[in-house]
This record gives C-alpha cells, structure tokens and sequence, in this order.
C-alpha cells in the first residue's frame, strides 16, 4: 500500500510490473490537451500500451517518472490491464538518443525525408525556407542538425504527436 492507504506504493515491484492501456479518457486527452501534463508525460501518453511493463515504460521515455505514470492513472488517461496474460515482450532495443539514430542516416536518405516532410508539416512557405537549407547543407552533418530543427519546427507548428511522429519518419529503416 502507499503511504496514504489509498493503493499500491508506485516504488513496489509489483506497481512497476503492471501492464497499462490507454483509456478513451487518454486518447481524448491527446486530442484535445486539457491536462497540463510535461513533455515526458506526454510523450509516455502518446506511446504507452501493453506490450511493456510500467517499469518498461519508464525506461524507455526520457524524463519520464513514476510519478507521471502514477498520474496517468489517477486521472484516468491509462489503466490497469486485466489480469489475462500480457502479450511476450519484444526484446528491449538500446535506447539511443534521436542525434545518434540520424547518425545512422545518410545525406541522401535524409534529404529525400526531409524534403518530402516539409510541406505537408510546415506548409507552403515555411517548407520553401526549409527545402532552401536542406539545398545549403554541404554534407552529413550539416543536414543531421538541419533534421533537428526540423522536428523542433514541427513540434511549434502541430505539437509533440506530430514532432514525434516525423522524427520516426526520419530515422525509420530503408
């Protein structure tokens, strides 16, 4: 129990091996952003189902804490999974940072990524200044750094989903 008596201790081995779901309540949430939530919430919001534990989850969201999670469920965005078997783990890939994984990118890749992203994200004229430096770049790095500012672009003009989604795009295989 927690120390209030109100449920489990968000430090047990046992809360932190508990399986969630997002609720209706949390796909709403991401819809419509009523809650103040902080990016490592949300980001646990937006990606959390049950194919991980909460320990799994908390692992891998950067920022992310037991508290977020224990809030999650205090409101209702996530619940409890039924006592059914869960569904085996995919084996947990290494966690690496989104500037590693475009490291793994070629110039080529991330240029036709990028210049296929911008106009559908940012629109007519913001893609036009894009696609203008992603012509400047002069090689790996310079279009690798010109990428991160893209998602944070991204991220100003339609928020975290839509950031994360287009960092995935760019650093997808093939």
């Amino acid at each position: 129990m927690s120390q209030d008596g109100t449920g489990p201790a968000v430090e047990s081995p046992a809360w932190r091996a508990q399986r969630v779901t997002k609720t209706e309540a949390g796909r709403a949430e991401i819809k419509q952003r009523q809650y103040q939530l902080s990016r490592p919430a949300r980001n646990l919001l937006l990606i959390v189902d049950a194919t991980r534990s909460i320990e799994g989850w908390l692992e891998a969201v950067n920022g992310c804490t037991a508290a977020d999670m224990a809030m999650l469920l205090a409101e209702g965005l996530v619940e409890a999974q039924s006592a059914a078997p869960a569904p085996a783990p995919a084996p947990a890939a290494p966690r690496i940072s989104f500037a590693q994984a475009l490291e793994a990118k070629s110039y080529k890749t991330l240029y036709d990524r990028l210049t296929a992203e911008a106009r559908p994200r940012l629109g007519l004229m913001k893609s036009y200044k894009v696609i203008l430096e992603v012509e400047r770049c002069s090689g790996p790095e310079e279009i690798r750094q010109l990428a991160q500012r893209f998602v944070e672009l991204v991220r100003e003009a339609q928020g975290d989903a839509a950031a994360l989604a287009v960092a995935q795009i760019l650093v997808a295989p093939g």
